[in-house]
């Protein structure tokens, strides 16, 4: 028996115990009920409640009150892994590159806002998802200002061929994880500034039957894959000139940073001395 209940019990006893001492007359003045009527109204109404309170409580008992941290662990979305696709470029590789490069982009962003660190990433996420969906649409369409002519006949062949052998190269929604830029030339002369980011990506990457929907290579998995894409200066905007695999890595950190040799001189004078070892004059 619970305490609730046990103490409503004993209540109910006293209550009834001191039914004549309470009893009054009723005409009298200040009349009050006697023990019994008090009791009565204490069987009826109250003692009932407190027992269906004490029932509830009883009930609760026997349930969960909440979920252990396994079963909530459970109950959380369960994380999608995804395959990596090619060679991925290890972090410590690029680590130096990365950050001189950033300081330089920092350093031309003063005098040149088309080197904003902002601005080019905008510029090569814009310009990976446009050509994956005219390559998967088998249509320049979209694409012929966004790349240099050599790259539009590059990738125009290969849209030729996809038609021709009826296939379909499906990328369907492309995620641009990341964009670290690597590279960047700004010598005297805008027309021969360029930069090269390392795009890492996630999306499918299967070619399929145009008529029957068979795949015909790859699986319709999203793949993580990382490429490297190369923009040249133009007139009006950046255009993507070269799209290399995450295995060139070796040629892209070959290369040194290219800096004017007026801008070098400046960049020198608050520059790391570390970030110096990745950047030439010309």
């Amino acid at each position: 028996m619970t305490r609730t209940l046990r103490f409503a019990l004993t209540l109910a006893v006293l209550l009834l115990g001191t039914a004549p001492a309470l009893a009054q007359d009723r005409d009298s003045p200040g009349y009050v009920p006697c023990g019994c009527c008090c009791g009565g109204l204490f069987f009826l109404i109250v003692l009932p409640i407190l027992i269906f309170r004490n029932f509830l409580t009883e009930l609760a008992r026997g349930r969960k009150s909440g979920l252990t941290d396994e079963e909530i662990l459970d109950e959380l979305p369960k994380k999608r892994q995804v395959m990596f696709k090619g060679e991925k470029v290890p972090e410590w590789r690029i680590a130096g590159r990365s950050k001189a490069t950033k300081a330089i982009l920092k350093f031309l962003a003063y005098t040149d806002n088309w080197f904003d660190r902002k601005y080019v990433i905008d510029v090569a996420d814009e310009a990976v998802r446009l050509v994956k969906e005219a390559t998967e649409a088998r249509s320049i369409r979209g694409i012929e200002r966004r790349v240099t002519p050599d790259l539009l006949q590059e990738l125009s062949t290969e849209i030729k061929r996809l038609r021709r052998d009826q296939e379909v190269h499906v990328f369907d929604r492309v995620q641009i994880t990341d964009v670290n830029v690597l590279h960047v030339e700004a010598p005297t002369g805008k027309e021969n500034h360029t930069f090269t980011a390392l795009i890492s990506a996630r999306s499918k990457d299967f070619v399929e039957d145009e008529e029957t929907g068979e795949i015909l290579h790859g699986d319709k998995k999203t793949y993580a894959y990382q490429e490297f894409w190369t923009f040249r200066r133009t007139e009006k905007r950046w255009l993507v000139e070269l799209i290399r695999p995450s295995g060139d890595l070796d040629s892209i950190l070959e290369a040194k940073n290219v800096l004017a040799p007026i801008d070098l001189e400046e960049f020198s004078k608050d520059a790391d001395p570390e970030f110096l070892k990745e950047v030439v004059a010309r």
